[in-house]
């Protein structure tokens, strides 16, 4: 198992013990242990046990029970408490602002266990009856189940590409030619269905060849001769497979990938639909239209942006110079600084930016004063290493309540950049938000506003925003906007990346990593950049080094 599968089982089995009260002393150390073990940068599962107890939190008992997971994927404790706990509590456990010890309230004093069933009593008063539960709770728990309802059946991209991989490495077994369209191909941050198209003489009967493709279930009532609807076992988004006859395959690829909207542009219905054609770009090519990539065939704004920008002005992924926005186990990390490095380094990157968390952020090991100092000396003895490479000090600076930063202007002014990003207090109306967030912009020593938003696709909606005056403010003020590469995150939205290219702002692609494997998250940045027209000249980090300083420079 992967580590953070193990560390997921761990943090399961600590909530339900906290649910049912029980256990308190075993708890308490497993969250300790659980919290040393995620930030181990090695592999647990390979671990003897002497090498597991120098963890920080791992004792004996822990040890068993870590083996167990690592072999496993479960262990007896979990199973145990599993079987004592109704199904639809496991749910309720993963609406934010709901602890275990809140489900354990709800579960007790109202008998609720199932999700349906405390909207419900959200609605009826029933919830805010509850001592402990104010006003502003019920209704934060109101919207996260029905943020929760209605993205049940969704994927974020990462997710949604590693399925469909394996959805096509089975279908391949069976036809000569798989292609994943819809939104995947679009590089759409949510994904709310996967879409295939197989090439096939044998329309009829294509259908009867996926009976033997393992986990898919049909549904009979949605599917049709030349489509295949269903779903495959233990997930539930759907899934479609079309079917076409090599004569009419680009076209119908063509057809499935894009929007509706941009099909209308390009008059595909009554043009090219079922229609033999050489090549996508056929289509573009016969009208005089400038070719659109699949990524930006959203019916949006791709027309008039490439009015002013050719498609091979779009940022790729080895354009990218550098790496901003890391973390090390100088905070909450699992990789050192110079391993988080050295990994930049043999990427073929020029730069690494360090920007652990600052000190308000104390849950995660946020740096005081004396720490980016110590860090700062480290830097400086491996910059005098290499002559290729360099590493930027950096910070990921808290923005307070009020606006400003967390550390004074004197520690500030010792970076050579920072990125301010709220992590607190979000639940926040927009005229807070707004005056929050410009305030930190007008910051001089702000170089790059994080993840402006403060959404975790498929678990938090961002915080609101008035995009357009936050982009005037950040060109106003010489800062760049993050692209947060994470994707869990993906926040700037790629819809507002079109005007901050009319604007000639900055985007950075940060991978937000705390951990070597973070580093490549990049990748889903530049692929969802690019559907709102990110321009190599205008990505931050495609900068050379020389002008990366000057650009933080502010001159």
């Amino acid at each position: 198992m992967e580590n953070d599968q193990i560390v997921d089982v761990l943090e399961l089995l600590v909530k339900l013990w906290d649910l049912h009260n029980s256990n308190e002393f075993k708890s308490k150390n497993l969250a300790f242990a659980a919290r040393g073990l995620d930030k181990f940068p090695g592999l647990i599962h390979s671990l003897s046990e002497q090498e597991l107890l120098m963890i920080p939190g791992v004792g004996k008992v822990v040890v068993k029970i870590v083996q167990e997971v690592a072999s496993t994927g479960t262990c007896t404790d979990l199973e145990q408490i599993i079987e004592q706990t109704p199904a639809g509590l496991l749910q309720l456990l993963k609406i934010k602002g709901l602890g275990p010890k809140k489900v354990r309230t709800i579960w007790q004093e109202l008998q609720i266990t199932e999700i349906d069933d405390l909207l419900v009593a959200c609605e009826d008063g029933r919830l805010a009856n509850l001592k402990g539960f104010g006003g502003s709770i019920v209704e934060s728990v109101k919207l996260n189940i029905q943020f929760i309802k209605s993205n049940s059946s969704k994927l974020r991209i990462n997710k949604a590409a590693d399925l469909a991989a394996e959805i096509k490495t089975q279908l391949s077994q069976h036809f000569k030619r798989v292609e994943i369209a819809g939104e995947l191909r679009r590089n759409a941050e949510i994904i709310s269905s996967l879409v295939f198209l197989v090439e096939t003489e044998d329309l009829f009967g294509a259908s009867g060849l996926l009976q033997s493709v393992d986990g898919l279930e049909e549904d009979r009532k949605e599917s049709s001769p030349f489509t295949w609807r269903g779903v495959i076992v233990g997930h539930l988004i759907p899934v479609e497979i079309h079917f076409a006859s090599q004569s009419e395959f680009n076209s119908k690829y063509f057809g499935l990938s894009a929007s509706q909207e941009h099909l209308s542009q390009v008059h595909f219905m009554e043009r090219f639909e079922g229609k033999s054609i050489d090549s996508e770009q056929e289509i573009y090519t016969s009208q005089s239209l400038p070719y659109i990539e699949p990524e930006m065939r959203e019916g949006l704004q791709e027309f008039e942006w490439a009015k002013n920008h050719g498609h091979l002005s779009l940022i790729q992924y080895a354009d990218l110079q550098g790496c901003l926005h890391n973390h090390s186990t100088y905070s909450d990390g699992k990789n050192t600084l110079v391993e988080m490095a050295e990994a930049c380094r043999a990427h073929g990157l020029s730069y690494f930016g360090i920007a652990d968390h600052s000190k308000y952020a104390a849950y995660a090991g946020g740096l005081k004063e004396e720490d980016v100092l110590r860090q700062h000396a480290e830097i400086d003895q491996l910059n005098s290493q290499w002559t290729d490479f360099q590493i930027l000090k950096g910070i990921e600076a808290d923005i307070l309540p009020d606006g400003s930063l967390d550390y004074d202007a004197a520690v500030l002014s010792s970076f050579d950049y920072v990125v301010a990003s709220v992590h607190a207090g979000l639940v926040m109306d927009l005229d807070k938000a707004m005056s929050r967030v410009i305030k930190a912009i007008e910051n001089p020593y702000t170089s790059i506003l994080g993840h402006p938003t403060g959404r975790l696709l498929l678990a938090r909606p961002g915080f609101p925003l008035q995009m357009s005056k936050i982009l005037d403010a950040c060109k106003a003020n010489g800062v760049s906007v993050e692209l947060n590469a994470s994707p869990y995150r993906l926040d700037l939205d790629w819809r507002y990346i079109y005007e901050a290219m009319d604007k000639g702002l900055f985007v950075s692609v940060n991978p937000d990593a705390h951990a070597i494997a973070g580093i490549m998250d990049m990748e889903w940045g530049v692929k969802v950049g690019r559907k709102g027209g990110l321009l190599k000249e205008l990505t931050l980090n495609a900068l050379s080094l020389a002008d990366i300083k000057k650009f933080f420079s502010k001159s």
